[in-house]
């Protein structure tokens, strides 16, 4: 059997379908429903690549070099999804994420999890990384990449949720809490849904990361 990937916060599914096309059985969470309805339509029911064209920037009438660069068309998908080789068990899965996998069921059921721009979506991002810790086998691995922009840091009302906004350093110990072990990081300049010929970029330098899971560790953590 193939192993298998989780990706959490997979919006339309290209990295999950990406990761399936290298040979995992790959599997794309995601809580918008928005979100679904268009991957669903995208995998489901594109004829061929670069099927469907929209105008993004039609409506921005800021910071353009020039009217064609409002008026700029973008085609896709780039890809035939049908055509690009994914593996068989690819599929999308609906739902929050902790509601989800916090249960028995998914204890050490997947190989891989792969987070991107997803853990600052968390209201609590201690408990998202104790998941991810639970759902990985022994010796399982977690890559990461994004920023933290915690979605809910100005939520201040009596009604809202509890927002919890760690820096960078403590989610690596949270991480190590759980029987992580850092294999490899480093920072990358990136961005995200940018209009690359605007005179306004906005860019992250975002957190990128492999790391393993540790059963020994986690144990230990637990004994002391």
């Amino acid at each position: 059997r193939p192993p298998s990937c989780l990706v959490p916060g997979a919006g339309l599914g290209r990295l999950a379908l990406e990761i399936s096309s290298l040979g995992f059985v790959s599997q794309g969470n995601e809580f918008s429903y928005y979100m679904m309805i268009c991957s669903s339509f995208i995998l489901n029911h594109t004829q061929e690549a670069n099927e469907w064209t929209i105008y993004p920037w039609i409506h921005n009438n800021c910071n353009s070099l020039s009217d064609k660069d409002q008026l700029r068309a973008v085609s896709f998908p780039d890809i035939h999804p049908s055509s690009a080789g994914i593996t068989e068990g690819f599929s999308m899965c609906a739902g929050d994420f902790v509601e989800v996998y916090n249960e028995e069921s998914q204890e050490s059921a997947w190989d891989a999890v792969v987070t991107c721009f997803f853990l600052d979506t968390a209201h609590n991002i201690v408990e998202y990384i104790e998941i991810i810790s639970k759902i990985l086998k022994d010796g399982g691995i977690w890559v990461n990449m994004g920023p933290l922009l915690y979605h809910f840091a100005d939520a201040y009302g009596p009604d809202d949720d509890m927002s919890i906004e760690l820096s960078l350093e403590d989610v690596k110990r949270v991480a190590y809490h759980y029987g992580f072990v850092m294999e490899m990081e480093k920072m990358i300049d990136t961005t995200y849904t940018a209009n690359m010929v605007s005179m306004m970029q906005n860019r992250y330098r975002a957190a990128f990361w492999t790391m393993r899971k540790d059963v020994s560790r986690s144990k230990a953590k637990k004994r002391q």
